[in-house]
């Protein structure tokens, strides 16, 4: 039994989940803060010096993206030249917040995700992955959850503290076939396989959000011209396939274009293809967004003309104006479009509605507007020199590829996998004006098993015609794997109580550096902060269960009511919700408490995409309850 000073398994691991969950959510949060750039600390800045504003995302950067081969390469002035100014430009952009909007915003639902992510991995990076009595020559059966769930963790184990890894590049380079691989590999893919499948459910059917960016991806899909690319990929010598590509991409068409054939200087003006892809997917939301802005000022409850100047001014107000008119609404409390109108008579309520509709219409087009003045218009193009110095630095990794791997067939391959995925997961309306089907977890897993021999068979190719690229890999691979050794053996090393692993000794230091009252408060809070890490744990296993007995139908299940109630598996994914979920959201009238992300409100206006259209899919509860 612990002393009152020290942690039990469950507690240390109750406060390191809360610890990184919330500094990693504050760090990306903070990224769009140009402060937040400018001290972050190296590679952006040269000096060791500097006391970074992201101490963790910088731990992480350093431990597994700056030793990826063509990253390990990269010079300093990319960082201080490109990247630094490019991030401090999308900052100074001032994109839009939620809580203005009234909705859950796109930038919003891809930092949660990110975060729920990320803490994962800084909790094995700080913590390290606890080290387990190794269970060899265990036979997995891949229609039982439990043993699905077990070969995943056995997985690591062997990855982690034996010698899977170099067993799994000799495999691989001597066949592309899964079957081939040893049963652990074939059990552990299998539980990735269903992960990413509940990722891409909840991302794209689950979140309110998941229809828009279906629907941007498509446009983005229909844009790209897979035809030119193809071809440009099988040319036989790789220095023209890459100067192929790289023009293809990347040159620009204006009459710099011309005259630099002549002698002339080359000038940012004009776009590139990807530019132009950028511009026209978004001009097209922008002009959608006009119809609607125009549809508000016909209705009837329309504010005033000098009430809808005020809104329109505020869009464009600096961030600093704009945080004192959001923490006025916040404190008063009043909703936004009431603090922004304080100067005018009251509105009523279907006028508020509209008003806010209004504002939050022309944030989303300043939004739009600004991302492609940043990334297509910046003088200098930051974007386009970002890509080039990357392409410079990936030269060899490029080379090395192109003759191990038909990248062609590679790209039919991704194209054949996005049509799919698209199709899935567009929901379409039937003639009542409901969804017609809802795609669920299952079939997500069966279109993955449809696709998953593409992506073997490239790394088979890459592995065994590539040997310099198995080299530079498997040498990354051990470092990023080396990152989660546990260096000193923990007494809470249980199967369900991971503690905190090398991060323990500095939480009891914390704890115990607590006065006793407030320490004995903080230790009840982590005892229910346990019990409900534990029953996110169960939920994710029950969901996992439930998922892995469906995929065995070798078409999808129908659309029957049962199927809908269940959630999606991955502990992550709760997280992610639950991030969402505590969203802080103007009041919807013109007095009251804000909203959060879970409000129905607040998810019916998420789910309305730029055309105005209501959402046809019913969307699911997927957060646990955690007590106060």
């Amino acid at each position: 039994m612990p002393s009152s000073s020290q942690l039990s398994s469950k507690q240390a691991h109750a406060l390191f989940d809360i610890l990184t969950s919330h500094v990693t959510l504050k760090e990306i949060e903070n990224l769009k803060l140009s402060e937040t750039i400018t001290t972050f600390g190296p590679p952006l800045q040269p000096s060791q010096k500097i006391e970074s504003s992201s101490p963790l995302l910088r731990i992480l950067l350093q431990s597994f993206v700056l030793d990826l081969p063509g990253f390990r390469n990269i010079s300093q002035h990319f960082w201080t030249d490109s990247i630094r100014p490019l991030a401090s430009a999308l900052d100074d952009a001032n994109l839009s917040e939620s809580y203005d909007k009234g909705s859950v915003g796109i930038r919003r639902t891809l930092s949660t995700a990110t975060a729920s992510i990320v803490e994962s991995v800084a909790r094995g990076r700080l913590g390290g992955y606890p080290k387990q009595a190794p269970r060899e020559d265990a036979d997995y059966d891949q229609t039982n959850p439990d043993d699905i769930v077990r070969a995943w963790d056995d997985f690591l184990q062997r990855i982690i503290y034996g010698d899977l890894l170099d067993r799994m590049f000799v495999k691989a380079a001597e066949t592309d076939k899964l079957a081939d691989h040893e049963p652990v590999v074939q059990a552990a893919h299998q539980y990735a396989l269903i992960i990413f499948a509940s990722l891409l459910h909840h991302n794209l059917i689950v979140s309110p959000r998941g229809q828009s960016m279906i629907s941007l991806l498509n446009r983005v899909h229909r844009l790209t011209p897979y035809f030119l690319v193809k071809q440009t990929l099988r040319v036989g010598n790789a220095a023209s396939m890459l100067n192929g590509m790289t023009q293809l991409l990347l040159a620009k068409l204006n009459l710099s274009t011309v005259t630099s054939w002549f002698g002339g200087q080359t000038s940012d003006s004009g776009m590139n293809l990807l530019q132009q892809i950028i511009s026209q997917v978004l001009s097209a939301e922008i002009t959608e967004l006009r119809k609607r802005v125009k549809s508000i000022e016909l209705s009837h409850d329309c504010p005033n003309k000098s009430q809808l100047e005020l809104l329109r001014q505020y869009a464009s107000k600096p961030a600093d104006e704009q945080s004192k008119l959001r923490s006025s609404s916040q404190t008063q409390p009043s909703s936004i479009v009431a603090t922004i109108l304080s100067s005018q008579p009251p509105i009523s309520t279907p006028t508020h509605t509209l008003a806010l509709d209004y504002l939050s219409l022309h944030l989303a087009i300043r939004d739009r507007e600004k991302i492609i003045q940043t990334l297509c218009h910046h003088v200098p193009d930051l974007l386009t020199t970002s890509i080039r110095e990357l392409v410079k630095v990936y030269d060899p990794i490029i080379r090395a590829l192109h003759n191990a791997v038909d990248l062609g067939a590679g790209v039919t391959d991704l194209q054949s996998f996005l049509d799919d995925l698209i199709a899935l997961s567009l929901v379409e309306k039937d003639k009542a004006g409901k969804a017609a089907k809802v795609p669920t977890v299952q079939d997500f897993v069966h279109l993955l098993q449809k696709h998953q021999g593409s992506s073997h068979v490239f790394i088979h190719q890459a592995l065994k015609n590539g040997k310099e690229l198995s080299k530079w890999y498997h040498e990354y691979a051990v470092h990023a794997i080396a990152q989660y050794k546990q260096q000193t053996p923990s007494p809470h090393q249980q199967q369900e109580g991971t503690a905190a692993g090398d991060f323990t000794i500095f939480l009891n230091a914390l704890i115990a550096s607590l006065p006793t009252e407030s320490r004995e408060t903080i230790l009840s809070d982590l005892n229910q902060h346990a019990r409900f890490l534990t029953s996110l744990s169960q939920r994710s296993k029950r969901e996992m269960s439930t998922t892995v007995q469906s995929s065995l139908s070798p078409s999808p299940l129908p659309n029957n009511k049962e199927e809908k109630e269940h959630g999606n598996p991955g502990m992550f994914l709760y997280k992610w919700q639950h991030f969402i979920d505590q969203t802080p959201i103007t009041p919807g009238a013109s007095n009251g408490p804000p909203r959060t992300g879970k409000s129905d409100s607040v998810r019916d206006a998420t789910a309305v995409d730029v055309e105005g259209e209501k959402p046809v899919v019913r969307q699911l509860e997927v957060g646990v309850e955690e007590k106060e």
